[in-house]
């Protein structure tokens, strides 16, 4: 077959031969689309496996590795589920979810900066307490990382009884907006959360930002 002259004379034949060079190009190219789809694999990130409530130290079992799209991955996501355990909870966690990073509180961070000050006792574990408020009008001019005391009414006398002091702010708010998340030494919310069961608690704001007010009136 004298290709030159195929291609430079107008014919039937030259349709049908160009027709065929084009389909071979567009089946070669989607091949190469399958293949590439088939060797790129989607990076995998932790998600959750079951419900994790505000304020729950994440296990291990609440954890899993699920494939997700680049496009879809958050940039603060985790790939490890080493770097979740031992995380709390900033807010109730979903199954199915993507972990990030802004939905955690990291034990260290809330051990430096959660303090008892109204027991000289030994360094104590640190837990969460979600706290509902008698007036939940305050709770938007809290932020996180704020220190607060925690009090209440004495019945007998009627004047104000500190429960607990040196709480720190970890949310507030949240998914319920009359509620807020406080870390406190172990001993010390148990008996927060104790007195919240049969008496209206308020907070006090205490620590830097408090002395920052003082200072600029």
């Amino acid at each position: 077959m004298d290709l030159k002259k195929t291609f430079t004379t107008p014919s039937w034949h030259r349709t049908l031969v160009l027709r065929r060079i084009i389909a071979f190009i567009l089946i070669g190219i989607a091949g190469l689309l399958i293949a590439h789809s088939w060797l790129k694999k989607d990076p995998t990130a932790v998600v959750i496996v079951q419900e994790i409530p505000a304020g729950t130290k994440v296990e291990a079992s609440d954890l899993g590795l699920q494939a997700i799209p680049t496009s879809l991955l958050p940039s603060t996501s985790y790939d490890s589920i080493d770097d979740v355990v031992g995380l709390v909870a900033a807010s109730t966690l979903s199954s199915g979810e993507i972990a990030t990073k802004p939905r955690f509180v990291g034990t260290e961070l809330i051990n430096s900066i959660a303090t008892n000050v109204t027991d000289s006792s030994l360094v104590e574990e640190i837990n969460m307490v979600p706290l509902s408020l008698a007036e939940p009008s305050v709770i938007p001019l809290l932020q996180h990382g704020d220190t607060i005391s925690v009090v209440s009414q004495d019945p007998d006398t009627g004047l104000p009884e500190n429960i607990a002091a040196g709480g720190t702010v970890i949310l507030a708010g949240g998914t319920d907006p009359s509620t807020i998340l406080i870390a406190l030494p172990q001993s010390i919310a148990e008996k927060v959360a104790a007195q919240s069961l049969n008496t209206p608690l308020a907070v006090v704001l205490t620590g830097d930002r408090a002395d920052n007010y003082t200072t600029a009136e």
